[in-house]
């Protein structure tokens, strides 16, 4: 489609219409979208845009594949024509239609429709392309308008600006209503050439002569000058005199006429700042700013920093489709596109390298370029603005801002938080009704929205809001802080827990009087101090409290549990030795009891490295030692050092391997994990298999440890993976709680996981996935 294309450079500017000048400056926020269709040889759509469906009344989807006939059948027989004149070879034409389409049905609408081949660069039809326009409105409008011209044509002219006549001198001796009207002089004031005297003094010299020339040249006056207003001040006017020639052309009277021009004035002058505005905006801001023009896509405006940015040449008259580069190529297709579909779009992020300082070095940034289509007069795009804002410093700092995305979002949330809501429920009541006067965001979100009739007795027994005690006990209506308040009881610091379809908060009231001033009746001043986190803080600090004297506890007895035994081989060992015996003897009965208090040793150590574990694991992580890791071998090395201990425990250790399982772990950290499971699997299987896999699963390497013991509570899943928590008494299972604390950690500290699998009663399995080679 071809649309005339109205050229714009810096000189082109200055003598623009106001009509035009707004169409400019809203183009460049958005246009206004039109039908666009392409039917094939049959009169079958092939493409149609959202527009025209829209006007059709017809989905877009549904129009593909179906012919025109089928889609407008009432106004086929009208559209018929213009379809069989392209197809014989006809240029493109516009032409007015009237008809009704299934989104009004039956009602008769007006629509310009273009209609042009659509052709291959051999000049081969392909098809037909139209484009719609609705101008009902315009169309009933006009009729309107011409209906009521005609009616109302002699009363405008006579009423819409001051008349009156002078005799051929120039002189006023009949009345003048409308000019006494507007001026505000005295039928006396204004006869003869007293009318002059409404004239603003320094016009008046300039209309007198103006005006005793056309008596003389017997000529029509036309001249613009300031005429007093009866409101006050002076009003713009054009004054106009037409002289009546009698029949042998002697001038019989003057007819003159003001027409005040003082509001077109302002908005000239408005129109001229606006233009003003535009130019600057044009030309010293600092973007990048084009306007090409034309389906050539020829420059016609360039301001001066898209100059810098082209290597300083003069591009005006010049075309884009004329530079022969990658970058003016890619820049042509979006100018195309935004001049072809009509609609605005924007190029993020497009990096620009040139020399910006003129210095002679050339350096690359970034630009955000927007292609916006500009349009005439008729609506017709005829050139596209680009217009580049420089984003470098932009794209530097959001690769900063990233880095530190989750610290300034936690800022953020408490900035809006501090701005959005105070933290405190404030509530104005009025006395003894207990109306609500004022309640603020905090109180109304406590309150799932607005208050129920106010503080009323029926509103808070027994309903959707009610009181308690800390203790959870109903409060009668005597026993309400705010109720007690608005009857002029004194209120400080009272705990009371207010139940609401949003939740039940834990609050601490204070409650004051506030005096009737400034216009304001007496009001009672409720604060509601939300201490429900206190209250859950409290709780919790409670329960590690009790966590931690349980530790202790538990601590206590697991050092001391190996101590005893410890002494008693001890004293045993020097009875032997007091006691006549062989020499071997003696050794043998040294060499077991050394035995049995090595294992002490190693169990009283263990729980000593447990403890160094976990306050190394809660403080400054220590940096891994990674290496190549055979996983099968860690886990041979593990089962071997646990043969004794499982034959002890009456547990036969099964192991399946898959060779190959490979990774940059730390070997001794590994060691640790599968001691650990395995302990713990031998702990609560006693008696049982237990099964150890090695394997690589969808490219992650699995290690899985799993005993056919007493198994594990759903609540307790994953509880046994804190510090100091067990999920068994700990009067029949030793142990700190430490040792699946540890194991998570060092797991995750080589970005894997640790989970487990158990149901009470049928044992465990402790899964451990890791990134393998």
């Amino acid at each position: 489609m071809e649309s005339p294309s109205a050229s714009f450079d810096p000189e082109a500017i200055e003598p623009l219409s106001d009509a035009h000048s707004r169409l400019l400056l809203e183009t460049l926020v958005a246009s206004t979208p039109v039908g666009l269709a392409v039917v094939d040889m049959e009169q079958r759509f092939v493409q149609v845009n959202d527009a025209l469906a829209a006007m059709n009344g017809i989905p877009r989807a549904a129009h593909l594949g179906r012919k025109v006939q089928d889609i407008v059948p009432e106004m086929w027989p009208t559209l018929r024509p213009q379809y069989q004149r392209i197809l014989e070879g006809g240029s493109a034409q516009t032409v007015e239609v009237v008809g009704a389409t299934s989104k009004e049905a039956g009602v008769e609408r007006h629509f310009l429709v273009s209609y042009y081949p659509v052709r291959t660069n051999s000049g081969v039809l392909l098809g037909i392309g139209v484009i719609v326009s609705e101008v009902t409105e315009q169309r009933r409008a006009h009729d309107a308008l011409q209906a009521s011209e005609q009616r109302y044509r002699s009363l405008v002219e006579a009423m819409a600006q001051p008349v009156w006549s002078t005799n051929a001198r120039g002189e006023v001796v009949e009345p003048a209503p409308r000019w006494l009207a507007f001026t505000g002089q005295t039928h006396a004031e204004h006869l003869g050439l007293g009318w002059l005297s409404a004239i603003h003094p320094d016009d008046r010299k300039r209309v007198v002569r103006s005006w005793v020339e056309s008596l003389r040249t017997k000529a029509s006056y036309r001249g613009e000058f300031r005429l007093r207003f009866h409101a006050g001040g002076y009003r713009d006017v054009v004054g106009r005199a037409v002289p009546v020639f009698g029949d042998k052309g002697v001038i019989r009277e003057w007819v003159s006429t003001a027409e005040d021009i003082t509001e077109r004035k302002q908005a000239e002058a408005q129109a001229e700042n606006e233009r003003a505005r535009l130019r600057s905006v044009l030309t010293s801001a600092p973007a990048s700013i084009a306007i090409l023009s034309g389906e050539r896509q020829v420059f016609t405006l360039v301001n001066p920093f898209y100059k810098v940015l082209s290597g300083g040449a003069d591009l005006i008259g010049t075309s884009v489709r004329d530079v022969v580069s990658e970058r003016a190529t890619e820049y042509s297709r979006l100018l195309e596109k935004a001049y072809r579909k009509g609609e605005s779009f924007i190029e993020e992020e497009v990096p620009v390298t040139t020399d910006f300082q003129g210095d002679g070095v050339h350096s690359t940034r970034q630009f955000d370029v927007a292609y916006q289509p500009l349009r005439d007069v008729r609506g017709q795009v005829d050139s596209v603005l680009s217009f580049a804002v420089d984003v470098t410093d932009r794209v530097e700092a959001r690769k900063k801002l990233e880095e530190s995305a989750a610290s300034l979002r936690n800022q953020q949330q408490w900035l809006e938080a501090m701005l959005d809501q105070t933290p405190v429920a404030i509530i104005l009541v009025e006395p003894v009704t207990g109306r609500i006067i004022f309640a603020n965001q905090a109180a109304r979100q406590m309150a799932g929205g607005d208050f129920p009739g106010g503080l009323r007795e029926e509103n808070y027994m027994g309903g959707a809001h009610h009181f308690t005690d800390e203790a959870g006990r109903e409060l009668t209506m005597e026993e309400i802080p705010g109720i007690r308040a608005v009857r002029g009881n004194p209120v400080h610091g009272e705990p009371v827990v207010w139940h609401t379809p949003t939740g039940h908060y834990s609050l601490l009231v204070e409650a004051g009087t506030l005096p009737a001033q400034h216009g304001h009746p007496e009001a009672v001043l409720l604060a509601l101090q939300d201490v429900t986190e206190l209250r859950k803080t409290q709780a919790q600090l409670q329960h590690a409290v009790s966590l931690r004297d349980e530790f202790l506890t538990v601590a206590s007895h697991e050092l001391k549990t190996p101590l005893t035994p410890l002494q008693l081989k001890l004293q045993s060992l020097v009875r032997d030795a007091q006691t006549e015996q062989t020499l071997e003897s003696l050794r043998e009965r040294v060499v077991k009891t050394a035995e049995t208090i090595s294992g002490q040793i190693r169990k009283m150590t263990t729980l000593i490295n447990d403890l160094l574990e976990v306050t190394q694991l809660t403080g400054p992580s220590a940096p891994l030692q990674l290496e190549d890791v055979d996983l099968v071998d860690v886990v041979r090395d593990a089962v071997e050092r646990f043969k004794s201990q499982a034959a002890k425990a009456g547990c036969e250790l099964i192991v399946h391997e898959t060779p190959g399982v490979v990774g940059r772990w730390d070997r001794h950290r590994l060691e640790q994990v599968a001691s650990s499971l395995l302990s713990n699997a031998l702990k609560y299987g006693t008696g049982h298999p237990v099964t150890i896999r090695v394997e690589q699963v969808r490219g992650r390497a699995r290690l899985s440890v799993r005993d056919e013991g007493i198994g594990i509570s759903p609540g307790s899943l994953q509880a046994i993976f804190e510090k100091f928590t067990r999920a068994v008494s700990t009067r029949h299972y030793g142990g700190l709680g430490l040792g699946l604390f540890i194991t998570r950690q060092i797991v995750e500290a080589h970005h894997g996981t640790l989970r487990v699998e158990s149901q009470p009663g049928h044992g465990a399995t402790f899964i451990v996935e890791l990134p393998a080679s």
